[in-house]
């Protein structure tokens, strides 16, 4: 398999009901990869076309990472992680310096690290989290008033093709209708 064609998954939020194409509903998930292997197969013909799906299907998911590879969400979830890391161990030390609890004549000080850990641990867990989601919200354009739903089926159970700039009887068209679309909807 090349590694040309593929959008990713969020860039289907660029595309809305005046983009000129067709898109071609599938049932199953298995004619949606068939015809997605096919048009990796002629992807000259099929410039800028994208998928969409119900919910995450893996085998959607793989050929997509096939251009793009893995997520770039991880890289928010480690930042956040570290600095919260970070914040964990710095904040419970800046605060003993700043009001030292004397026990036995000594401060807490750097002794006492193995107390911070629990706030170190804590901290990197939901800084982590806060940013895994904003990782999300950011690499999926989330929220986007512009992007627009072609077919009310797409978010229910159905899957999509859409190839911009053909019609109904191209011979991309009847090259998705072999694979099994049920439908093929040409948008203006």
């Amino acid at each position: 398999m090349t590694k040309k064609g593929f959008k990713k998954v969020s860039d289907h939020s660029q595309t809305s009901q005046k983009t000129k194409g067709i898109l071609a509903l599938y049932k199953y998930l298995d004619d949606t990869c068939g015809a997605m292997d096919s048009i990796e197969k002629n992807l000259s013909e099929f410039k800028g076309y994208q998928v969409y799906s119900p919910t995450s299907y893996h085998e959607l998911i793989d050929r997509a990472e096939v251009k793009y590879g893995p997520s770039q969400v991880r890289w928010f979830t480690l930042v956040g992680a570290l600095s919260g890391i970070a914040i964990g161990f710095a904040m419970p030390l800046l605060m003993d310096y700043d009001w030292p609890i004397v026990v036995g004549g000594k401060t807490a000080g750097i002794y006492s690290l193995p107390a911070y850990v629990i706030f170190g641990f804590e901290l990197m867990v939901l800084l982590g989290a806060i940013a895994t989601i904003a990782g999300m919200l950011i690499m999926g354009r989330i929220p986007n008033p512009h992007a627009h739903i072609f077919h009310d089926k797409l978010t229910d159970d159905t899957f999509g093709i859409f190839v911009p700039g053909v019609n109904k009887e191209s011979r991309q068209a009847k090259l998705l209708q072999e694979h099994g679309a049920i439908d093929l909807i040409e948008t203006a």
